[in-house]
């Protein structure tokens, strides 16, 4: 490939992103939060990776009451949001270092967490670890929202969506969690809300590239 069409393509790609993107990961966290209500037992909402999205979890936190802990393995990041951001912050509890071992410590802590935002990093092995910690703690009524994610065999996506590429073929499969892609967020992101009812999962979905691997070990 040229260094002219690679220029040219990378152009492209940044025209698209710029046209096909409706809003920011701030945004959507507002809206998928807008109608939760103040709870009689503690709220939590975690997130791994700080962004501007921490700032719209920490208004979302004030008005429900819930603790907010922001888990992020970058330092300088955690300072300069902290700068940027002030006193909006002030009730966010930041946990620096290896989000694994963060999300540990709130597992621990907490009986039940309420939402959740993965988007440390650029890893889907990472992410679906980040999520197993966590799910135990993750009740009927509980939301996620994955950044860099997309649903499987998704054609317009903003980003290469590595950080689902496990999580969400999991959270598919699985009999409570429902499903909801948003390929015009932020890189394209995916949500999920724990059913009540449950039995929401798509049944009929089997990644290609499994289904054929499968195909081909028992045919021999």
């Amino acid at each position: 490939m040229s260094a002219a069409f690679d220029g040219a393509r990378r152009g492209a790609q940044r025209v698209f992103r710029s046209l096909w993107r409706s809003q920011d990961c701030a945004a959507l966290v507002r809206t998928l939060l807008a109608d939760m209500k103040p709870a009689t037992r503690p709220v939590v909402f975690v997130q791994t990776g700080v962004s501007a999205a921490t700032v719209a979890l920490a208004d979302a936190a004030a008005r429900v009451g819930a603790a907010v802990y922001a888990c992020d393995s970058n330092r300088a990041a955690v300072a300069e949001l902290r700068a940027q951001a002030g006193e909006s912050l002030s009730d966010v509890i930041f946990l620096e270092g290896d989000t694994v071992e963060s999300l540990a410590r709130i597992s621990a802590r907490h009986e039940q967490v309420d939402f959740a935002l993965f988007d440390s990093e650029p890893s889907a092995t990472h992410t679906l670890r980040e999520f197993q910690l966590l799910e135990p703690r993750l009740c009927p009524g509980a939301r996620l929202l994955v950044a860099d994610a997309s649903l499987p065999r998704a054609r317009l996506v903003l980003g290469p969506c590595r950080k689902g590429k496990l999580l969400v073929p999991y959270l598919l499969a699985s009999p409570v969690w429902r499903v909801k892609a948003h390929p015009r967020t932020g890189d394209s992101m995916v949500s999920a809300i724990h059913d009540r009812i449950g039995a929401r999962a798509d049944a009929s979905y089997e990644d290609p590239a499994y289904a054929a691997r499968w195909r081909s070990v028992l045919d021999t």
